[in-house]
């Protein structure tokens, strides 16, 4: 009888916490790898800036690219760790394919050395490394190789450049150097047809070598540039052809560029872990020159960003609505920079927490959802932890939560319960003294009856010792409404439970076993009281500590 009675007591109290999942999602989140190659380095990886000790590191000069290949297209986030001072960071939207990312460094790099950095995008993750220069480190001394006609000699164009659309990190032109004394290096190209290019880093290395010069800027129009690129010592040029623009794109500009966007609107609320809908938009103002198609996006700032696309049919005055997507994932209020072209200016949106959740309960059903229990006058080993699993199991035409039983954070066991508005059953897997497991859906709690209100479940289909048997688990309402102190912990709204359990084998119904359990508005179990029928032992749990989420 001692061991069937843990049994029981085991799955009815676990069964008084099963809870609801709560599902984390990323929505609109892109999917994809970095490129890398056998040793885990990212390929390719260019490093522009100098990086100076006790120097601190300038937004738009320290950057890495790397480049990474998206399977779906959506908003991303890559971080690296931190290492001697400083890190990397870029968030933003991906369409899928190739897609080189600039990363822009933030710290102050705190000592002169070479330091590796890890990168991490999803579950992809690859290496570079950077060299930190003293500050006594001086200018390297180099050439640019040249070929007839004083041209860049070995120039590689990286990237597509359109009349009207804004360069990107893919845009870049790769130019060969020869270094004859190893040290710092800045090096720029000639602004032409609103295009320019630069690089600056440092040569560790004498002899041949690389160099790549990220562009920015706009093309104005299309046809074929030469640009110079120019240190100290050398010239040479390179060519750039830049192609017509999409034939019906529109010329506009941005109201107030390029400092706070006139005409700002918010509308939705931007609340910390939902996902933003069809009600988050802002609208922005923006003067049109030329008719056409228009494409306006903003950056990607504490979870969500926002874009249009569409096209504009009259010139002059106009108003654009921008769709939110992404989540939230803290509160407060957030600067955004809208772009269109090299036009851009900056709105704010304010995202506010989410109104806390009253469970209201009186078997908690949140994923995540623990508690402690301790009988009374026991030992260490009489103390048990439970916890809510985000799993369910389904048991015939229901679906269960998951309640694991934990010991030095390893399961050990398992209960499963349902609910259903105020209706709380659970599945008994064990057989409870019988000869097989019952396998039954049964109620646990009615929340919605009175005191004294009784129900009962059967036990059919059945032996015991061989003999077949039937039984009964009957449920009463012993109190409702009150107030109960446990383990030094006040509760209120509490409901008092007696569940009878009894056989027969054929002679009549026995009482053999009797449970008391106290269940807490919006907290779960708190007490038990275990007992056999006659009176051979009575054990008493308390509840220690309840923690629902």
């Amino acid at each position: 009888m001692k061991f069937f009675k843990v049994m029981v007591f085991g799955i009815l109290l676990v069964a008084g916490f099963f809870s609801c999942q709560k599902e984390l999602k990323f929505d609109g989140g892109s999917v994809g790898a970095f490129k890398k190659d056998a040793n885990g380095n990212c390929l390719p990886i260019i490093v522009n800036g100098i990086f100076k000790a006790d120097t601190t590191l300038a937004t738009n000069v320290n950057y890495v690219d790397v480049e990474l290949i998206a399977t779906i297209a959506g908003s991303f986030q890559i971080s690296s760790d931190t290492v001697n001072g400083y890190s990397f960071y870029k968030a933003g939207n991906l369409g899928t394919g190739s897609n080189i990312v600039r990363l822009y460094a933030k710290g102050k790099p705190l000592v002169a050395g070479n330091d590796m950095f890890t990168i991490r995008y999803g579950n992809s993750t690859c290496r570079f490394t950077v060299t930190v220069v003293g500050t006594g480190t001086t200018a390297a001394v180099y050439t640019l190789n040249t070929g007839l006609g004083g041209t860049c000699s070995g120039a590689v164009v990286n990237g597509t450049y359109t009349q009207g659309v804004a360069l990107t990190a893919a845009n870049s032109v790769t130019l060969q150097v020869n270094v004859t004394q190893i040290g710092t290096y800045t090096m720029g190209a000639a602004s032409v047809n609103g295009m320019i290019f630069s690089a600056a880093g440092v040569f560790t290395t004498t002899g041949l070598q690389a160099v790549t010069l990220s562009a920015n800027g706009l093309p104005l129009v299309a046809g074929i540039f030469n640009a110079t690129a120019s240190n100290i010592t050398s010239s040479c040029t390179f060519s750039i052809t830049v192609l017509p623009p999409a034939s019906g794109a529109a010329i506009y500009t941005l109201n107030g560029a390029p400092g706070s966007c006139t005409g700002f609107t918010q509308n939705g609320t931007y609340t910390v872990g939902t996902a933003l809908n069809l009600s988050n938009t802002m609208t922005l103002n923006v003067t049109v020159a030329t008719i056409g198609t228009y494409s306006i996006s903003s950056t990607n700032v504490n979870g969500i960003s926002f874009a249009a696309n569409g096209n504009f049919t009259a010139t002059g005055p106009q108003i654009v609505t921008l769709q939110g997507s992404g989540t939230p994932l803290a509160a407060g209020n957030f600067n955004f920079t809208a772009t269109a072209g090299l036009s851009n200016c900056i709105f704010s949106v304010v995202c506010v927490n989410a109104a806390p959740v009253v469970n209201i309960d009186y078997i908690p059903e949140t994923t995540g959802t623990n508690f402690s229990i301790k009988l009374l006058g026991g030992t260490a080993a009489d103390t048990f932890y439970y916890k809510v699993s985000p799993n369910t199991i389904v048991k015939g035409t229901n679906t269960y939560r998951i309640y694991v039983q934990l010991l030095n954070g390893a399961p050990v066991d398992s209960m499963f319960n349902r609910k259903n508005a105020g209706l709380y059953y659970r599945y008994y897997k064990y057989s409870y003294g019988y000869d097989s497991p019952l396998n039954m859906d049964a109620l646990l709690l009615d929340s919605n009856l009175s005191i004294n209100a009784t129900w009962s479940t059967n036990i059919v289909g059945n032996t015991i010792g061989g003999m077949p048997a039937t039984g009964a688990i009957a449920g009463k309402i012993l109190d409702k409404g009150a107030t109960a102190v446990i383990a030094g912990n006040t509760y209120t709204n509490v409901i008092k439970v007696l569940y009878t359990f009894s056989y027969n084998v054929g002679a009549g119904a026995v009482d053999y076993y009797q449970e008391e359990f106290w269940y807490a508005k919006g907290k779960g179990v708190i007490y038990e009281k275990d007992s056999d029928i006659p009176v051979s032992f009575t054990d008493i749990y308390e509840t220690t500590r309840i923690e629902v989420l």
